[in-house]
């Protein structure tokens, strides 16, 4: 054994990698392109990527990957069921628009192949295009590894800031997830790894300096300015891709916590010939908001947190098969009925968790049927627990009851009242008093119930046909930018017109905050 590394053997095939002290085992793995499912995000909770730990000394044992230290040289089998699968098709992109459809009518160019990708706090969606022809021949979505550093952009800059070493390790796992996804892709249609001639992608600003390489820090630190601005392209060899070089393409970046994401996502919903007053919600782990206004558009974000992609909840899981998505309450003494993903119809696969549409589903029902009161806690104790019962042991797919524990319901509030919050401060900062459109972009694909929101307080009531859920419109506006260079130009120019409402300076932003918390009294549907 090599000095400061020990040995894990693969079994049955005998492939042996190295793993490098203090470094879990899933890490290691991840290091070497082998992929877990880790739907809590790698704190252990989940369950779902077990392994079976055979030590040089000692009776072999299942334990999760995500919290084993390698201290010795070991052997380990890893059950299929643990495996991270390509199936895992849940963030789609938006419906792209007919002003970037137009532009591919009666073209006939040679097939030309690029991949463009949604770099998220929690979720990394994945793109295979054929750029000639401006289509999306697949996609995939799967867990950002970073996750294991923590669930948000200032606990991921507060661990590089602990070692030198971590900005490359971080780098790394983002590299080898967004690699591991574009061979799924590419092997789902024979392709070779040759054929890809370019990538864009797009994310919030911490998500980007950690994919470059360039350290974050200054966003963790006031005024939270980023160390570049600009729009880049560099080479994916240089950023440790190990598959043919390419070139990637990084659109600019507006502030600290403003970024390529929210600009993708205002070409995809076509922003700039939307009605004035229109107002853009790009909803993941970090909320990115964006106004229409008379002369200009107005930007802010704020931390919605990761509950509404499945992440940290007691539950919680990406909208994958077995994923809740839905949920319906008739009483308080009954079970509920409920919807999960199961795009086969399988009669065998059971529910195994929720996902973020699921839980704003639960909650919202919760707040409806007076289960919880309006300051969000539970009226009575399930059991002596403070949780409500989705799912009893036995129909779920591992013997395990799926809950809505009252820390859940916390983090829904927490996350809404930052959304809510930031919506008011942009609209009263544009000098509107309400919106006169929304459209929510995000995690959510198309499957988000409006209502819902609303009967939360996410976002203003008003008339349900004046909102729109398009899907994930920061993927598609990458693919608008992969296809079609021009676009880059049009984010380029709106970034410079926007003006960033900086939450984080106003003396008023936490009383409105704690005020939010709450649920609305008022039934609203």
């Amino acid at each position: 054994m090599s000095e400061n590394k020990f040995h894990i053997t693969l079994l049955p095939h005998g492939r042996q990698i190295n793993a490098k002290p203090e470094r879990s085992l899933m890490e290691s793995l991840m290091d070497q392109s082998i992929f877990l499912r880790s739907d809590c995000g790698g704190k252990g909770v989940c369950k779902k990527c077990r392994v079976k730990i055979v030590p040089a000394k000692g009776d072999p044992e299942l334990k999760e990957a995500c919290s084993f230290i390698v201290s010795e040289d070991i052997s380990i089998e890893i059950p299929e069921i643990s495996m991270l699968s390509s199936h895992i098709i849940s963030k789609a992109p938006a419906t792209l628009p007919l002003v970037f459809k137009n532009r591919f009518k009666d073209v006939d160019r040679e097939d030309d192949y690029g991949i463009a990708v949604d770099l998220g706090t929690t979720t990394i969606a994945v793109y295979l295009c054929n750029t000639a022809t401006g289509k999306v021949l697949s996609s995939l979505a799967v867990k950002n590894p970073q996750a294991l550093y923590g669930d948000d952009v200032m606990s991921r800059i507060g661990a590089i800031g602990q070692e030198e070493e971590d900005l490359y390790h971080l780098q790394k796992l983002v590299v080898r997830a967004i690699e591991w996804g574009i061979k799924e892709l590419l092997t789902s249609f024979d392709f070779k790894e040759e054929i890809i001639s370019k990538m864009v992608a797009v994310g919030n600003p911490t998500m980007i300096h950690i994919l470059a390489g360039i350290d974050p820090k200054s966003i963790g630190i006031s005024p939270y300015n980023p160390a570049f601005y600009e729009a880049r392209t560099i080479s994916s060899n240089d950023l440790g891709f190990k598959i043919k070089n390419f070139s990637i393409q990084l659109l600019p970046q507006v502030s600290g916590f403003i970024g390529g994401d929210i600009l993708s996502a205002s070409l995809a919903v076509d922003l700039e010939n939307q009605p004035e007053g229109t107002l853009l919600v790009d909803l993941g782990t970090n909320g990115e908001l964006m106004l229409k206004g008379k002369d200009r558009y107005f930007a802010t974000s704020c931390a919605t947190g990761p509950a509404f992609e499945g992440a940290s909840l007691s539950c919680g899981m990406q909208a994958i098969p077995g994923a809740i998505n839905e949920v319906k309450i008739k009483n308080q003494e009954d079970l509920p009925k409920y919807s999960f993903i199961n795009p086969s119809n399988s009669k065998r696969l059971k529910p195994s968790g929720i996902c973020g549409t699921g839980v704003i589903s639960a909650v919202a029902q919760l707040c409806k049927k007076g289960i919880i009161k309006f300051n969000g806690a539970f009226e009575k104790q399930d059991s002596g627990k403070m949780q409500y019962i989705l799912v009893p042991q036995s129909d779920s797919s591992d013997g395990s009851a799926i809950i809505i524990s009252q820390k859940d319901i916390r983090s829904v509030q927490l996350g809404k009242a930052a959304l809510i919050t930031g919506i008011e401060f942009l609209l009263k900062e544009a000098g509107f008093e309400k919106p006169e459109k929304i459209i929510i972009a995000g995690a959510f694909g198309t499957f988000l119930d409006k209502g819902d929101m609303m009967t939360l307080g996410m976002i203003p009531v008003m008339d349900m046909d004046k909102v729109e859920v398009p899907g994930n419109s920061a993927g598609a506006g990458a693919i608008m930018v992969l296809c079609d260079t021009s676009f880059l130009e049009e984010a380029i120019q709106m970034a410079s017109q926007i003006r960033v409402v900086d939450l984080a300076c106003n003396k008023n932003f936490q009383d409105v905050f704690v005020q939010k918390l709450s649920f609305p009294h008022e039934k609203l549907f």
